[in-house]
C-alpha cells in the first residue's frame, strides 16, 4: 500500500521535470497601454470627432438659444405681457426637450460607435498578438496579471506591429 503513493509522487515529479525541461514561453501584454498608445486608435478617435462635430455644434447652438431665452425671460419677466411670457416659456420648454432628445441621441450613437471601434481594435489586437505568439513560439500570452516581470512584457512588440499596420492600412497612418 505504501508503494502506490510513492509511485504517484515519483511520476508527478518526473512529469514536472519534463515540463520544466521543455521550457514554457510566456508573454504578457498590457492592454491599458495598447489602448492608450496604439497607432490604431488615433485615426478612429479623429474619425469619430469629425463624425459627431456637426451634432455637437447643434447641441451647443440649442444650449445657447435656451440660455439666451432664459436670460431674456428672467430679465423682462416683470414687464412682459402674460401671453408673451407664456409663449417664451413654451419655447424654452420646447428647446429644452429638443436639446435633451438630441443629447440622448448623440450619446447613444457615440456609444454604438465606440463599441464598434473597440470590437475592431480588439479583433486586430488579437490577430497581432496571435501572430507574435506564433512567430515567437509562445506557449501562453496573458493580458492581465497581478505582477509580471519586464522580461515577459511584449507590449512594445505589439505596439510596433500596430504602428506598422496603421501606416500601411489605407485611410490610416501619417
Amino acid at each position: 500500500m505504501k508503494i502506490l503513493p510513492s509511485s504517484i509522487a515519483i511520476v508527478l515529479m518526473m512529469l514536472a521535470t519534463h515540463v520544466a525541461a521543455q521550457g514554457i514561453k510566456i508573454g504578457y501584454v498590457n492592454g491599458f497601454r495598447l489602448e492608450k498608445e496604439s497607432a490604431l486608435t488615433a485615426p478612429e478617435i479623429e474619425q469619430m470627432k469629425k463624425e459627431f462635430a456637426s451634432r455637437e455644434r447643434q447641441l451647443q447652438e440649442l444650449q445657447k438659444q435656451g440660455l439666451d431665452l432664459q436670460g431674456e425671460l428672467e430679465k423682462e419677466a416683470l414687464t412682459m405681457a402674460p401671453a408673451d411670457k407664456q409663449a417664451k416659456q413654451k419655447r424654452l420648454a420646447a428647446l429644452a426637450q429638443q436639446f435633451e432628445q438630441l443629447q440622448r441621441s448623440v450619446a447613444e450613437d457615440l456609444e454604438v460607435r465606440k463599441n464598434e471601434a473597440r470590437a475592431r481594435f480588439m479583433a486586430e489586437t488579437g490577430a497581432i498578438i496571435k501572430a507574435i505568439a506564433e512567430a515567437g513560439n509562445y506557449d501562453l500570452i496573458l493580458d492581465q496579471a497581478v505582477y509580471s516581470s519586464s522580461q515577459f512584457d511584449i507590449t512594445d512588440q505589439v505596439l510596433k506591429e500596430m504602428a506598422k499596420r496603421a501606416a500601411s492600412a489605407p485611410g490610416r497612418g501619417k
